[in-house]
């Protein structure tokens, strides 16, 4: 009798019960991986929301290194509106091997700046030209000097550059290096020397001007 009863107690399997839980598993990860997927998805479409399209703008750039003119200049010659606001301009120069017949002791270096509109435009970010290996230390500034007179208030960061109109910077700041000096230790002067100008639009992350240009 004792054997009987126990014997009740024991569950019954059949074939079907092996079947189960491979289904549910099966089932598990195909609703984990519908919810993965959607995730991504928000994810990636969110990403690309907050992406604004690159304005269609045509720039001109100008540097000057003469006796009466030391300046560098920046055009809007056609297109859209730019706040300076949302500009990020680098500059980078390579000490040449060898000026005037004589080796350079830093020749091959580069000299990297960039002004970044997106800084606030004080003092306290302007350049620092006593830290080690200046100008071979690359910095990101906005100084408080005015670039423009078109704006009520003429900072960079916080003009806009519309069609028409130029931005004003001292060659010194916005290269990144004392160009006085530089005849000597650096190489660079007028008519020879090349600087490459990147402008970069940072809501789109898109480069609207990117070019080498030759100082006058």
């Amino acid at each position: 009798m004792i054997t009987k009863n126990m014997s009740r107690l024991i569950p019954h399997s059949s074939s079907h019960d092996y079947g189960v839980s491979p289904v549910v598993g099966v089932m598990l990860m195909l609703v984990v991986t519908i919810i993965i997927a959607a995730l991504v998805s928000s994810f990636a479409s969110g990403l690309a929301s907050t992406n604004e399209p690159a304005p269609t703008v045509s720039l001109g750039v100008s540097l000057y290194n003469g006796i009466l003119e030391k300046k560098a200049v920046i055009e809007n010659l056609a297109g859209d509106s730019l706040p300076t606001h949302d500009l990020q301009i680098v500059m980078s120069y390579t000490v040449p091997e060898r000026y005037l017949g004589v080796d350079l002791p830093d020749g091959g270096k580069v000299i990297t700046h960039t002004i970044d509109g997106g800084l606030d435009p004080v003092a306290e970010n302007n350049l620092i030209t006593d830290i080690g290996s200046y100008p071979f230390t690359p910095q990101v500034t906005n100084n408080n000097d005015t670039v423009t007179n078109r704006t009520v208030n003429g900072l960079f960061g916080t003009a806009i550059l519309v069609p028409g109109s130029r931005l004003y910077f001292n060659i010194d700041y916005f290269l990144g290096f004392n160009t006085t000096l530089g005849r000597t230790a650096y190489g660079f002067d007028s008519g020879s020397s090349l600087v490459h100008v990147s402008i970069f639009h940072t809501p789109s992350g898109k480069l609207i001007y990117d070019k080498d240009v030759r100082v006058e």
